[in-house]
């Protein structure tokens, strides 16, 4: 496309320098290759108006930027504009036309996104459908798997995934959606056809200040872009206020007024089996999924796939044939036949569920390995502290990633929460509070070890250093039963 046909459309526009074609379009001056074209943002944190000279350096053939604040160069093409943000949400789907070919689904909630993914995405394979994923874990379609930096992506290369999913006959792609990226504008130009909302908990107040803020930046999803159908946990007090202020929306639920709603939950160390009232009649399923939040992500899914016109077999089929998801109450094999969890719960909500979750699976005593993140919110960590006080029999608290804090000064964090220490250890080496937990087992324990789960890092500092809590379940295993 020509800089003048793309500036005939957004209003405003004006060109100064001589035609050339968009053929990239790059938003950090350091991606920049020759011919490249550079849109200038404003963020909350720098201005991309700074890095022009940059972007121009670097062999940037087109400058977007805003009207002021904005110097010629004769030796790139300007497109000057009332304001780039707004021009984005214009420009992005015209360079990436197929893009919106692909139905996307997009889901938001402190808890639940990534396992609501996989399930949905077991579904419309069941179903005969061609998924694509974008999530915390990785992107996957088709043949392909990159793993993800960050759980949404930025709008160009939002655009430029979803453009070559579409290329890749992707027809639908479920996609979890933070609520950083919400507040951050990386959704420019993205409509949704149908949105999920999971649960809110205390989460990311470092960067939110208040629940809130945190609700209203989530809540965008459904405000600002979503087109199409949403589906809400109502049994959450936050789902509850969205449902209100939405039109129409499918909502889920042990509640009697959900539209998908439990009538009864069995957990066994197999997986769960559910019974669902539907307006379509009851339905019955099994699945390998472990816990109480699995139910909800379950429910979820039923209510979308239901809302997507989805029969109902192919429902039950693929939420049943969904083994585990990376790092979501998952098992750990092991030679020994002990009960061993791994769980990513890195909130409050989070833990204390997969911690009663798991309480239901055992018959002997519940031992808990967790810690917090550093520089990230502290409020979280007292509360946590007190939630596994009360619901393990054993605690280890340990650390996460503690990034740039000292670890010692987390772990007094979470102490501080905890009113009974009786039964409760803090060793601040990870893989020595595994090995602790591992040896303290005994026949008919279960031992959860939450806060990272898929990751196959530790944070240490600004130094990201190989740390699998699966891997290190199975070295302690081997150095102490062989």
């Amino acid at each position: 496309m020509k800089v003048s046909e793309l500036a005939a459309i957004i209003p405003g526009a004006q060109i100064s320098g001589p035609e050339k074609d968009i053929t990239s379009l790059k938003m950090n001056s350091s991606d920049i290759q020759t011919g490249d074209a550079f849109i200038a943002l404003k963020g909350s944190i720098t201005d991309g108006h700074k890095y022009i000279p940059d972007a121009i350096k670097s062999g940037a053939g087109i400058i977007i930027c805003n009207h002021e604040g904005c110097d010629a160069d004769p030796g790139a093409t300007f497109m000057r504009v009332p304001d780039t943000k707004s021009a984005l949400r214009t420009i992005l789907p015209v360079l990436y036309p197929h893009a919106a070919d692909v139905c996307l689904i997009g889901i938001t909630g402190t808890n639940g996104k990534t396992t609501t993914t996989y399930l949905i995405e077991s579904v419309l394979k069941d179903a005969g459908m061609n998924p694509g994923v974008l999530g915390t874990i990785n992107m996957r379609y088709a043949d392909v798997t990159v793993a993800s930096s960050i759980t949404t992506p930025g709008p160009i290369e939002l655009f430029e995934r979803l453009e070559t999913m579409s290329s890749a006959g992707v027809d639908t792609c479920i996609m979890e959606v933070s609520s950083h990226a919400l507040h951050q504008d990386r959704l420019a130009g993205i409509r949704f056809d149908y949105g999920i909302f999971t649960n809110l908990s205390q989460d990311h107040l470092d960067y939110h200040r208040d629940m809130e803020t945190y609700f209203l930046a989530k809540k965008m999803l459904f405000d600002d872009y979503l087109e199409g159908v949403a589906i809400v946990n109502i049994d959450d007090p936050y789902g509850q206020l969205l449902a209100k202020e939405l039109k129409d929306p499918v909502t889920y639920g042990h509640d009697p007024l959900a539209m998908i709603r439990t009538t009864s939950i069995e957990h066994t160390s197999s997986g769960l089996r559910l019974d669902l009232a539907t307006p379509d009649g009851p339905v019955s399923l099994s699945s390998f999924l472990l816990g109480d939040i699995n139910a909800y992500n379950i429910m979820a899914s039923v209510a979308l796939c239901r809302a997507m016109g989805i029969d109902m077999q192919s429902v039950i089929s693929g939420i049943g044939s969904l083994k585990c998801v990376p790092g979501r109450m998952e098992r750990v094999d092991n030679p020994c036949s002990l009960k061993v969890l791994v769980d990513y719960a890195h909130t409050p909500a989070a833990l204390e569920t997969a911690l009663a979750s798991a309480k239901k699976l055992t018959n002997g005593r519940l031992i808990a390995v967790f810690g917090c993140g550093g520089d990230r919110d502290q409020a979280k960590r007292p509360i946590m502290g007190r939630i596994a006080s009360e619901l393990a029999d054993m605690v280890i608290v340990t650390s996460d990633n503690p990034r740039t804090e000292d670890p010692q000064a987390i772990i007094n964090d979470i102490f501080s929460g905890i009113s009974k220490s009786t039964h409760i250890m803090m060793e601040p080496d990870r893989a020595a509070a595994i090995r602790l937990a591992v040896s303290s087992m005994e026949k008919d324990d279960c031992l959860i070890i939450a806060g990272k789960g898929h990751e196959d890092y530790q944070i240490i500092g600004k130094v990201k250093k190989p740390f699998d809590d699966k891997l290190h379940v199975l070295k302690s295993i081997e150095e102490i039963y062989h």
